[in-house]
């Protein structure tokens, strides 16, 4: 029995390597997304909608942040699902209600990153996420 069970974790090891490429693929996008921001910050923030508070530099600085810091956790693996979860979250809003209600007709972007995070969201970080580390530690113990 556990001679089979180790047979089919061996088979599906590719999975876990592949999960590992499109965590660090998505969060260096992502990374690369908030820089980008950061660079023309003077353009952006005229037309940035004002969610949360009145103020659009208040809503800009949190959602930054959270972006980046979301961008960290999907790319070493820590609280992968959460973080992805968010991010989903995050891109529904911008593809269907604000840039829905203004008749924005591209949002191919948008869907095709609620079809990743929403996978990463299902799959978890992987065998080579800091959560499963953590996770092998505590069964040894």
């Amino acid at each position: 029995m556990k001679t089979k069970l180790l047979e089919v974790i061996r088979e599906y090891r590719h999975i876990d390597r592949a999960i590992l490429v499109l965590r660090l693929y998505v969060g260096a996008l992502i990374a690369l997304h908030v820089i980008g921001k950061l660079q023309t910050y003077n353009f952006i923030i005229d037309g940035y909608p004002a969610l949360l508070f009145d103020n659009t530099i208040a809503t800009f600085v949190i959602f930054t942040s959270l972006e980046s810091l979301f961008a960290v956790m999907i790319m070493i693996g820590f609280g992968t699902r959460f973080a992805a979860f968010i991010m989903s979250l995050g891109m529904f809003v911008e593809a269907f209600v604000i840039f829905g209600s203004l008749g924005r007709v591209g949002i191919e972007r948008q869907a095709l990153y609620i079809a990743i995070y929403l996978f990463l969201t299902i799959a978890g970080g992987g065998r080579y996420a800091l959560d499963s580390r953590v996770a092998r530690r505590r069964m040894d113990v």
